[in-house]
């Protein structure tokens, strides 16, 4: 059972076309094409006899070494022997040029030329047919290529081998003059551009060590940047005196500052002790002013000497006084003064050493950033005259070398070759023999191929289903058993009846067992029997499976729905007037007047009713249908093919399971596709493909197999030729008759054989005379 599918394929499994079988094929036309090709050769002895001649044969043998001597150099392997037989095959089909070819027929005689080939055809045409009669094969085993002509005629034969063998032995010289020629232009050249190159990369190299002061292009070698390095010391060494001084100076402001501040009068009071002068006149005036204190003694206080006198001593004190005082003053400039020229003094020294470092190191910058440019400038130049040198070297080396192979070119251009002529053709004396047995070959390969070919080209396009494999192909699942072919004496649909033994009734057995099994899993009652296509033997095998489900179950109801062509009327013998489906449908009359009960078939039948040309309304076959679903065991429905019948597609809608039947060499592969596959998309629950080998036997011609077939096919008439296959005898009169025409066409033969001789005889006798 094909079970359905919710897959968005509605075949997942089956194969979109049929396979091609070549047992079945062998079985089917292999005796037709063993016939029809045996006669076909038959007839084509005669002309074999009539064409065949002597054959004359000649041989050459031309010699490959696989290992040639080195003159000078070993630059080019002079080995072939890991390649040898590439090499060899190589040379086989470069002896077989065109252009070899042509040249060998034109260095031929005229007499030589039309001992071989037409002697009015050109060269160029003649080149052409030279490969029917020369044949080149290196000989296994050996280092040789043999060299093979043959014709009827033995003259010309050795000459065309040995002129092949020169002309090719040329233009294998030329082309190895020709290689080297090329090679030593295109070497000479290379030299040139070289020279050139090299000329060049001096001038500049000459140039840049101008420039550069320097030859050797190392860094060692750069002045600049030694330079660099000790301006850079310099730099870094100017660097901390000039913070060093900056920095003094800046501490000798400071302590300016701080000792500004401090105030010297305790040292201007030391310089006033200690001034010489003042104390000698402090120390006159103290005894002066003693001697005239003691001049005061004993006058009274408004005496006019003492008041002379304290006046007098008073105007000492304060000239002391004064005194002091000028030396203090002069005592305090000096002092001030003194320190403020030592700090002035330190201030301008510091503040010199700062600017003088400032200075030395903006001068030791600036020739360092200059020392820096120049040492960059000098190591570009050593990188370009290093990268120069490199390729002048490069360039050099590439000429010493360039020089050195063409040199090796001029001597080995006058190396041997490596192919040599090992022995050269010779006439033959006698012929090899005759070219009967190719003949022979080529007819029977033409004769069996191209009848081999028709029929294999009409089984390849033959879309017919020939086994159930093939519809196991098709829809992915193998039909049930094939139901067998009926011996011609037995009614089909009364087989079971009258025939219960036979392998066509046992597999209607096997079904209807199968569909109560089906019944008791899921209740399937409603059969549907339809074909892919007509005349299938689908009412006679659902008439058939419902007698045999009769016998299982007591209540079995078979509808003929096939309302267009009835037949199930004329089988059992009920007036084609007889009420059925149609009225049914076409009325308002109750199911059960419409239905007849056979004791002979032990099932209810539903006819199809009147044949009327009314359209058949559809809406009483639910209801119909979920009456007999109640009231029968089983329900068989005959529909017509589902491909040409909307009614079958609408009683498929109320089908538990539809036995899809397939006619054996009749029903296309693609049909039952196409059938299967518009049952899918019914949402069938199940179906079961039936291959049945009854029913009428249809005749497929060659146009209606292909699906496309091409518009020449179209003009092709086939019917001729399968009349013919189908008149043809039985195959022992056939080979009976085949052989008597045989045993006729030898005898024919040695009599012409025997005319021929006694001719020759008597032409041979009348030279002797």
């Amino acid at each position: 059972m094909l079970k359905e599918q919710y897959l968005r394929d509605p075949l997942p499994f089956g194969k979109p076309s049929k396979s091609f079988h070549i047992p079945g094929f062998a079985k089917r036309y292999g005796l037709f094409v063993l016939v029809i090709a045996s006669f076909l050769f038959t007839m084509t002895v005669p002309i074999v006899m009539f064409l065949s001649k002597p054959n004359y044969e000649v041989r050459a043998l031309m010699r490959i070494e696989p290992v040639i001597p080195s003159l000078i150099t070993t630059s080019e392997d002079p080995s072939i022997i890991t390649y040898y037989q590439d090499y060899a095959n190589t040379q086989a089909k470069r002896m077989m040029g065109f252009e070899v070819l042509k040249k060998t027929v034109e260095k031929l005689t005229p007499d030589q030329k039309a001992s071989i080939l037409p002697a009015n055809l050109p060269a160029d045409k003649c080149a052409d047919i030279l490969p029917f009669i020369v044949k080149v094969n290196p000989v296994p085993g050996t280092h040789l290529i043999e060299l093979t002509a043959s014709s009827p005629k033995k003259a010309g034969l050795a000459p065309l081998l040995n002129h092949l063998m020169a002309v090719f032995l040329n233009k294998v010289r030329n082309a190895n003059e020709m290689q080297d020629n090329e090679r030593l232009v295109y070497l000479r050249n290379e030299r040139q551009l070289l020279s050139t190159q090299i000329t060049t990369l001096e001038n500049q190299l000459n140039i840049l060590t101008k420039d550069i002061s320097t030859a050797n292009y190392t860094e060692d070698n750069n002045l600049a940047r030694k330079k660099t390095e000790v301006l850079q010391t310099l730099s870094i060494n100017a660097y901390s005196d000039r913070v060093s001084s900056e920095k003094n100076y800046s501490e000798v402001e400071k302590a300016v500052k701080a000792i500004a501040a401090l105030s010297l009068n305790p040292m201007v009071e030391e310089l006033v002790m200690n001034d010489q002068s003042l104390h000698f006149t402090s120390s006159w005036t103290y005894q002066q002013q003693q001697q005239l204190r003691a001049t005061t003694d004993g006058l009274t206080v408004n005496n006019p000497d003492r008041i002379y006198v304290e006046d007098r001593m008073k105007a000492m004190r304060n000239y002391e006084k004064k005194l002091q005082n000028e030396v203090r003053s002069a005592a305090k400039t000096i002092v001030y003064g003194k320190r403020d020229y030592e700090n002035q003094k330190n201030l301008l020294d510091a503040k010199s050493k700062s600017e003088k470092a400032k200075k030395t190191e903006n001068e030791i910058q600036q020739e360092l950033e200059k020392s820096r440019a120049e040492a960059v400038r000098v190591s570009l130049g050593l990188h370009i005259g290093e990268s120069l040198s490199a390729r002048l070297k490069h360039s050099r080396d590439l000429l010493d070398r360039v020089d050195t192979r063409i040199h090796e070119l001029e001597v080995e251009g006058k190396a041997p070759l490596r192919i040599s002529v090992e022995s050269a053709a010779r006439e033959p004396d006698r012929p090899k023999g005759s070219n009967t047995q190719k003949l022979l070959m080529g007819f029977f390969a033409f004769a069996f191929g191209s009848v081999g070919g028709v029929f294999l080209f009409f089984d390849f396009f033959d879309n017919r289903i020939r086994r159930p494999e093939e519809i196991r192909q098709a829809l992915g699942y193998p039909p049930v058993e094939p139901i067998a072919k009926v011996p011609p004496g037995i009614p089909f649909h009364q087989l079971l009846m009258s025939s219960p033994d036979e392998p066509a009734a046992t597999a209607i057995s096997s079904l209807a067992v199968r569909f109560d099994l089906e019944k008791k899993k899921n209740n399937a009652r409603v059969l549907l029997f339809s074909g892919v296509d007509r005349e299938v033997g689908a009412t006679t095998l659902g008439f058939n499976c419902a007698q045999a489900l009769a016998r299982i179950s007591s209540r079995v109801l078979f509808i003929e729905g096939d309302l267009e062509k009835p037949v199930l009327g004329k089988l059992t013998g009920i007036s084609s007037d007889k009420p059925g489906l149609g009225d049914f449908l076409r009325e308002t009359a109750p199911l059960s007047d419409y239905i007849v009960s056979s004791r002979e078939y032990m099932v209810d039948i539903l006819y199809a009713g009147k044949n009327s040309e009314q359209i058949v309304p559809r809406h009483r076959i639910t209801a119909m249908i979920d009456q007999v679903r109640s009231e029968y065991d089983f329900v068989c429905i005959d529909c017509p093919p589902v491909l040409e019948s909307d009614m079958t597609e609408y009683m498929a809608l109320f089908a538990d399971i539809v036995a899809l039947i397939s006619q054996g060499e009749s029903t296309m592969y693609k049909d039952l596709r196409r059938a299967a596959e518009r049952l899918i998309r019914l949402d069938v629950p199940a179906i079961a493909p039936v291959l049945n080998w009854g029913g009428n036997k249809r005749v497929v011609t060659i146009d209606k197999l292909l699906a496309n077939p091409p518009g020449f096919l179209k003009e092709i008439n086939t019917k001729n030729l399968e009349e013919f296959v189908r008149n043809l005898p039985p195959a022992t009169d056939l080979i009976k008759k085949l052989n008597w025409i045989i045993s006729g066409l030898n005898e024919r033969v040695k009599k012409m054989l025997g005319s021929s001789g006694k001719k020759k005889a008597k032409k041979s006798k009348s030279k002797d005379k």
